[in-house]
């Protein structure tokens, strides 16, 4: 298992340079016309490649569980009962089949293909897919210098308005808010986020907007989708999993809340079991987007930093995920002195965004070395030596099963002499481990200790992990349970 650091400037020009001109003279088939009939038949005509449907201009509104039925089907009949029964769930008046609803999203769609001109094209594009999905502005779209415009610095660009007391879907929940998009080039725009993520940056809040208003639109939340049988009004409960926000757990208690010899750490855990996994050859891998902003008390503006994460894992690790959880923690170049800091992990995929926020500290003398966290999977953030593990902290062992072992390290870099690992029982005697592996992804004076070994043969229960690295350092202890 693995988790991979990427550069998002470079993936996304590398991108552009090879986007060969096959694709872009694609993009003027019907799935790009300017009329909502001629919309809907190239995506659910009777010549349809409906295999491909999920991928067309409904993969806006999919709800995740909806995505993961379709994903199930495998012949045309069923895709065809999925569709109507997709559409019949958010029509506002069963009693026919006009489907008033459908109409009106590919009116949308044939609306952003006539108007958005940019690559990608139409409802490809950013402005396209907020157009689909939320409408239009309701507080119309003006084009706006945004020079000195935080992260959106710019000559021109466009900005919409949206009154929320004029949106039936999130009326009264978010207030009046404003999409801003960038113009990179002659009729060329892209989304920005303003504050922290910049150009290529989908605000919090719009889309949380996008999540209230997919969800809102199903006024039949009960029927359950059963391939081979017509879509009916049964009454079957059905999870509603939707791009949400959560709030992001730091274990400081665990990792600890200060840095020190001109390191902050930020340490950060999220549930692996939320993350959308993808293909990808023999793997799956969700990708993360992380932002890290910190000021310093006082002041107004600090630094952000950004990292690109891909978690990939093996098919034989997909079991593990579901009760494992991402920790890891992000090293930062700071003074002595207090900051205020942000952190916020984002899946762009699904709209899932971590948020958390608070007060960090770094301080300009001292060794520290967190209590070790313990867990049978080792993700390696591979650019630089970080480390993050799966499991809590106090780890579950099988006898004989190799097990990972990470500890923060500040103010001094151990040397593998120094190091030791023992594992006590109640009444403090020793039990040998074997297999040791020790590994110091140096964090420039603050970085993860990484020990690896097999449990050993001992009757079940609870034990102690003792955890010494020298330098003066005491030695800090951890509960494990043997099984």
């Amino acid at each position: 298992m693995q988790i991979q650091r990427s550069v998002w400037l470079l993936a996304s020009v590398a991108a552009l340079l090879l986007v060969p001109a096959e694709l872009a003279m694609a993009q003027e088939g019907g799935g790009f016309a300017d009329n909502a009939m001629e919309v809907s038949r190239y995506f659910e005509g009777d010549d349809a490649e409906l295999a491909d449907w999920d991928d067309g201009p409904v993969d806006y509104i999919m709800l995740d569980y909806e995505r993961d039925e379709w994903k199930k089907l495998d012949s045309e009949e069923h895709r065809r009962q999925f569709i109507g029964w997709f559409w019949g769930r958010r029509d506002l008046d069963g009693r026919d089949d006009t489907q008033e609803f459908r109409g009106g999203f590919y009116q949308r769609v044939a609306h952003a293909n006539q108007r958005y001109r940019e690559f990608p094209r139409g409802w490809r594009s950013d402005r396209g897919r907020v157009f689909v999905t939320l409408g239009p502005p309701s507080g119309g779209a003006r084009r706006i210098s945004l020079v000195g415009y935080g992260r959106c610095n710019a000559e021109y660009g466009e900005q919409w308005i949206y009154y929320t007391s004029q949106m039936a879907n999130v009326a009264g929940q978010f207030g009046e808010f404003q999409v801003l998009f960038v113009e990179n080039g002659p009729s060329q725009f892209e989304i920005c986020e303003p504050s922290m993520m910049g150009i290529g940056g989908w605000p919090l809040y719009v889309m949380d907007a996008m999540e209230v208003t997919n969800t809102a639109v199903v006024v039949d939340n009960t029927t359950e989708f059963l391939a081979g049988r017509a879509a009916g009004r049964a009454t079957v409960a059905i999870k509603d999993v939707v791009a949400r926000t959560e709030a992001l757990e730091v274990p400081l208690a665990e990792w600890g809340n200060e840095g020190v010899a001109g390191t902050v750490l930020v340490p950060i855990e999220l549930p692996l079991r939320d993350l959308l996994f993808e293909p990808g050859g023999a793997s799956l891998i969700a990708r993360l987007v992380v932002d890290v902003r910190m000021v310093a008390m006082g002041a107004n503006e600090g630094p952000s930093e950004r990292y690109e994460w891909a978690v990939e894992v093996g098919p034989e690790d997909a079991q593990a995920i579901a009760g494992g959880s991402l920790r890891t923690a992000i090293a930062l170049p700071a003074p002595v002195g207090g900051y205020s800091v942000q952190a916020r992990v984002l899946e762009p995929i699904s709209g899932t965004a971590w948020t958390w926020e608070g007060p960090l500290e770094v301080r300009d003398d001292g060794t520290s070395v967190s209590p070790p966290l313990v867990g049978g999977k080792l993700l390696r953030l591979r650019a630089d030596g970080e480390i993050a593990t799966l499991g809590r902290a106090t780890g579950r062992l099988t006898q004989g099963e190799p097990f990972s072992v990470v500890s923060w390290v500040r103010g001094f870099v151990p040397l593998p002499e120094d190091v030791k690992l023992a594992v006590m029982d109640a009444a403090g005697n020793e039990i040998a481990l074997e297999g040791l592996q020790i590994d110091f992804g140096d964090g420039g004076g603050a970085g993860p200790l990484v020990i690896q070994a097999v449990a050993p043969s001992a009757t079940p229960g609870e034990y102690i992990l003792r955890l010494e690295t020298g330098q003066g350092a005491a030695p800090v202890e951890t509960r494990i349970r043997i099984e």
